[in-house]
């Protein structure tokens, strides 16, 4: 017994038409296939030959048929097909990117019902893949059936003695018209059948509804009166032409409803004649489109316009960007965009929500808008970047053109400043401008280097405060460029090992070996040595940062593994980016690996700075205590240099501070650093705490630190930074 649920699959699956596809393109069967699956059984052919092989076996109820492949095109598939008696009668519809009206009418000629022309509209290929199943596939069977029965009856009359047998064949054929005709009434399409000069014979429930007369009201009225195109360039009299003539016709009309009403439909209008019938006959099957064209409609202003603010999108603008740097070079004047980016836009999502958010989103964008001239045009980028395009009158230098920009964009600042209110709240907010003046003179540029451009002068408002105007520097433009490469390049380097550990050993005053900070480095193929000073925060911005250090973290435990019984004393120091300290799929990453590499979890250390512990101090204590619950010990890195606090240092169960290199440096000659060093030094007795101190460059920073033997030193007078590889060796 087969279960329930796979009997009912299997029912869903026979009752599926069968549409074959016939074509030798992945990219066009992905698209076919993926669109038609859930309504139709699909099978796909990639070759004519291949084609001509599965009919044999197993009927399609349509084919869908590419004119151009290798070997058998499509035409030549046709034509074999319908010289068949038993394939003449499948509905072939050619899919083709020619348009000449001479292939169309050879198509026809060789039997075909319909074109498809590509790149392909799902919607439509769907609906007229529909109107031929449930109209033409659908009278042809009739047709076939009636016939069958007329066979049957004149069988009858002759051959008396079968007559129980014969009786039982028409109880079943009936059945089957019953069948058929049931589809036909249930089906949501329109359908109308006429007679050869236009009259309608017959109609469905459907085309009641979707034209609102009644079956009464169309009969023995002409189609033409029905069908009167309220659409400039055809008329229903070309259709009815082009269905005598060709045997068909497809495409999209406009037409009237009984209360007048205009509607787009999708029509398509068949000659259908009986092999052994010379009446002729017309099918009309249509739907109503209205829906459609309106998610059309929707989908096209969303691929030019923002939602949210009803401005012109990224999209929207890089278009008329273009169109003024044309403008620009052809009439040789100025022109000038504004990025404009919000300062700490996170923290209003935040601090007060998402719609609050959008609603300051909104507001800015008014103001903007009613700050710039009307001539300008005005777009939202993404997120809480907007952008504006100004030109300037014909003449007018470049000099003037930035002075212009200039006091536009101070005026901008100062309209932005003045607080906003949302939801009954003050709220104060500052953007950064980053300014352009285009063309330049050295080189001509497209809309996305414009933008690029403009944005790196953004990026630098913002780095250097932000609330300010910053006008494009060429710096700012390589220094960009440089940038962008550089996340590219590491996330190959991440994924293809480029990256190499380091390991700078610490050591106690005795010189004693007491373990090592784990460093990154990075030799591209290319650019040569990157420093770690200039692509760590370029992955801290990025989404990279998680990655770099899951691949630190992974490949120091294999290094904390390799330590034999001699040195299990021995720990490393890890550095981890604040960002995913607080993180729990970080802190569970590395519970995993500990318990995959088999490690102590206290020979390693993670460094944390420590900014990181104010910025969330409630979720630092959770991870800090998760953390000492594993056995991995935490040390704050660059002590000191931040906000220290006692009160952070009474609250969280760390067990290192390590001071940081610029206190060292000068303590041997100045007494206020060697204070700060006696102050460390002390809160780590206080706090019981394992002191550490980078930046031991000489035989005076060592000298000094005889003075406080308790404290662990790392620096070049001790050991350089060496392959972590060569560090391992020289241990065993």
């Amino acid at each position: 017994m087969y279960p329930a649920k796979n009997i009912s699959e299997a029912q869903d699956k026979k009752h599926k038409p069968l549409v074959l596809i016939v074509d030798d393109e992945p990219n066009n069967l992905h698209v076919l296939v993926e669109g038609l699956l859930a309504d139709y059984d699909v099978r796909v052919s990639i070759s004519g030959e291949q084609a001509l092989t599965f009919i044999e076996s197993t009927r399609p109820d349509l084919i869908l048929l590419d004119i151009m492949m290798p070997g058998m095109d499509g035409y030549e598939v046709c034509e074999i097909l319908k010289s068949r008696q038993n394939t003449k009668g499948i509905p072939i519809i050619f899919v083709t990117a020619l348009t000449t009206e001479d292939s169309e009418e050879h198509g026809f000629e060789l039997g075909a019902i319909d074109y498809i022309h590509k790149p392909y509209k799902l919607a439509l290929v769907r609906a007229r893949i529909r109107t031929h199943i449930t109209s033409q596939g659908m009278l042809d069977r009739l047709i076939e059936k009636n016939f069958d029965l007329h066979d049957k009856l004149l069988e009858i009359e002759s051959l008396a003695q079968e007559l129980s047998e014969r009786e039982e064949e028409l109880k079943q054929l009936s059945s089957k018209q019953k069948l058929f005709y049931q589809a036909l009434v249930s089906t949501a399409d329109g359908v109308v059948i006429t007679d050869s000069d236009g009259k309608i014979i017959a109609v469905n429930p459907s085309f009641c509804r979707i034209t609102g007369f009644t079956e009464a009201e169309a009969l023995d009225i002409k189609l033409h009166k029905l069908k009167q195109n309220n659409q400039a360039g055809i008329s229903f009299n070309n259709v009815w032409q082009h269905a005598n003539k060709a045997g068909y016709w497809s495409g999209e009309l406009v037409t009237r409803r009984k209360n007048g009403e205009l509607y787009p439909e999708l029509l398509t209008l068949s000659m259908v004649k009986g092999e052994q019938d010379t009446n002729i006959h017309f099918i009309g099957v249509f739907s109503d489109i209205s829906s459609l064209k309106v998610t059309q409609e929707r989908i096209d202003y969303l691929t030019w316009h923002d939602e949210l603010t009803a401005l012109p999108n990224r999209n929207g603008f890089l278009k008329q960007l273009e169109q003024q740097l044309q403008r620009c070079s052809l009439d040789n004047n100025y022109a000038y965009i504004y990025i404009i980016d919000i300062d700490s836009f996170h923290s209003i999502n935040d601090g007060l929500g998402l719609l609050a958010g959008d609603k300051v989103l909104k507001e800015l964008a008014n103001r903007i808008h009613n700050k710039l001239d009307k001539k300008d045009v005005i777009a939202r980028l993404g997120s809480d970047e907007f952008a504006a395009l100004s030109s300037v009158d014909k003449g007018v230098g470049r000099l003037r053109s930035q002075e212009i920009a200039e006091h536009k964009a101070q005026e901008l600042l100062r309209v932005i400043n003045e607080p906003f209110i949302i939801d009954d709240q003050q709220i104060s907010i500052t953007i950064s401008i980053g300014t352009y003046i285009f063309p330049r003179e050295d080189q001509w540029e497209n809309a996305i280097e414009t933008i690029r451009n403009c944005e790196a002068a953004c990026y630098k408002a913002k780095e250097k405060g932000g609330n300010r105007v910053t006008f494009f520097d060429n710096s700012f433009g390589e220094q960009a460029k440089r940038r962008f490469e550089i996340e590219q390049d590491l996330r190959k380097a991440i994924s293809q090992n480029e990256l190499t550990l380091y390991v700078q050993s610490q050591f106690d005053s005795q010189q004693k070996l007491k373990g090592g900070e784990v460093l990154l480095r990075w030799m591209h193929p290319e650019k040569g040595f990157i420093s770690p000073a200039e692509f760590i925060p370029i992955a801290e911005e990025s989404d990279i940062i998680y990655e770099l250090d899951s691949w630190v973290l992974t490949n120091s435990l294999s290094l904390i593994q390799q330590l034999d019984d001699r040195h299990s004393t021995l720990s490393l120091s890890v550095n981890i980016s604040g960002r995913h300290f607080h993180e729990a799929r970080f802190l569970s990453l590395l519970k995993t690996k500990i318990e995959f590499y088999e490690i102590k979890p206290n020979q390693l250390t993670i460094e944390i700075i420590e900014g990181t512990l104010l910025n969330h101090i409630e979720s630092a204590i959770e991870a800090v205590q998760y953390l000492k619950n594993l056995g991995v010990r935490v040390s704050i890195d660059d002590f000191g240099t931040g906000y220290s606090s006692l009160t952070y240092l009474k609250q969280l169960p760390i067990q290192e501070l390590k001071i940081d290199r610029s206190f060292v440096f000068d303590a041997p000659t100045d007494n206020n650093d060697k204070l700060i060093i006696d102050m460390i030094v002390s809160l780590g007795k206080l706090f019981q705490l394992k002191v550490v101190a980078e930046g031991v460059e000489n035989q005076s920073h060592f000298d000094l630190f005889q003075e406080y033997p308790e404290v662990i030193m790392q620096g070049y007078h001790l050991h350089k930074p060496e392959p972590a590889s060569d560090w391992i060796k020289k241990l065993k």
